[in-house]
């Protein structure tokens, strides 16, 4: 995870993209909610949010970082 590219890189001080995932399920395994299959509109959500991630790597390459944050935050 992160913490394994922060020590590879020897710094945290590098540009990253967030997707929130929402809360955890009540009575529900965190780990499961992350990393497992989404279905119905949590599918739908992830497909939005994978393609909003793609555009602003998109926008960080070609116009910087500050912008991307701009048209994406």
């Amino acid at each position: 995870g992160i913490k394994s590219i922060i020590n590879h890189l020897g710094t945290n001080s590098f540009c990253r993209i967030r997707v929130g995932v929402g809360a955890k399920p009540q009575g529900g395994d965190l780990v499961n909610h992350v990393l497992g299959h989404f279905a119905g509109e949590d599918k739908q959500n992830m497909d939005e949010a994978k393609k909003k991630a793609a555009e602003a790597t998109a926008v960080i390459i070609t116009d910087g970082t500050e912008k991307a944050m701009n048209l994406f935050n």
